[in-house]
Formats: C-alpha cells, sequence, structure tokens
C-alpha cells in the first residue's frame, strides 16, 4: 500500500506541479524570459512553480494537544484544515507573495509539508521537474497559450486537465 500512495501522490502531484509551472510561465512572460536567460536559476524557479501551484490543497489533522497560534487555541481532538495554498501566499513569510518570481529566495514553501509530514518524494519531484524545464526552456523560441486551459475539480491533489500550448522552437 506504501508503494501504490508512494507511485500515484509523486504521479499526480510531479506532473500537476510541472503543468502549473508551464501556465505559470506562460502567464508571467518576463519570468520565463529571465529563466531562458539565466538557466541558473532553475533550481529556484522549480520551487517556485510548486509554491505557485500547490499541488496538494489541503490535508486534515488532528490536534493532540492544546496549541495556540496567533491568538486562537486549537483544543486537542479538534480538527485543523492545513491549506497549503493559503500558507504558500503568507504575506508574513514571503514578500510579494502573490508575484510569481522565478528568483525568489529564500522560499519557504510548505507544498511538501513540514516535519515529519514531510513529502518522502521531494527531492525527486524537483529533479523530475529540473529535469523537464532543463531540456524544454532552452529550446523554446516561442511559447504561448492556445486556448482555454482547465483546472481539474478536486479537493486534495489539484492541477490542470487541459493546457493547450504553441510553441516554436530554436
Amino acid at each position: 500500500s506504501y508503494y501504490i500512495i508512494t507511485a500515484t501522490a509523486g504521479h499526480d502531484t510531479t506532473s500537476a506541479a510541472i503543468a502549473g509551472g508551464m501556465l505559470s510561465l506562460l502567464q508571467n512572460p518576463d519570468q520565463l524570459k529571465r529563466l531562458q536567460d539565466d538557466m541558473s536559476l532553475l533550481p529556484t524557479a522549480v520551487d517556485e512553480m510548486i509554491r505557485w501551484v500547490s499541488p496538494v490543497t489541503h490535508f486534515m489533522r488532528t490536534a493532540t494537544e492544546d496549541y495556540t497560534i496567533r491568538n486562537t487555541t486549537i483544543k486537542a481532538g479538534e480538527s485543523v484544515l492545513l491549506s497549503y495554498p493559503s500558507g504558500n501566499r503568507d504575506e508574513d513569510t514571503f514578500t510579494d507573495p502573490f508575484k510569481f518570481d522565478v528568483g525568489r529566495t529564500p522560499n519557504r514553501h510548505l507544498a511538501f509539508g513540514f516535519g515529519i509530514h514531510y513529502c518522502l518524494g521531494a527531492m525527486l519531484a524537483r529533479m523530475e521537474m529540473r529535469t523537464f524545464f532543463n531540456e524544454l526552456i532552452p529550446r523554446i523560441k516561442t511559447m504561448e497559450l492556445a486556448g482555454d486551459y482547465a483546472h481539474i475539480h478536486t479537493t486534495f491533489v489539484g492541477g490542470l486537465k487541459r493546457l493547450p500550448v504553441t510553441y516554436s522552437l530554436k
């Protein structure tokens, strides 16, 4: 069962992050150009794509003890919603959190979770994304949306259902 969870979780989340990262670059052509001009930004660009997309939308947890955060006390036994997209836009953590920035450092996003629940496949996901974009970005001469994109309707792992693009290669 752990193998199935790892295989499906890694596939769905990484493919969602790659597609969402592509959409982010298309919607922010200045950042695509910046990356094309300086491929050394690829590791920070990948983490920004992951932060921006946040493929895992949320998890529910049950508090094991009373805990106070920002003047709100969560009692032991209460359910807590961890909203990754919200955490990844936290204005107390990120400078200009609603801007997609391929050079963002530091980038302490929570898309892979935290602590004992940190994603087992985080390093593999980053490697797969770096490999994909390292091969694609230098080859692109032009790229733009070729129609309407659509998101998968979900409450757990989100991503794109459709992302039509046109492109020309160098």
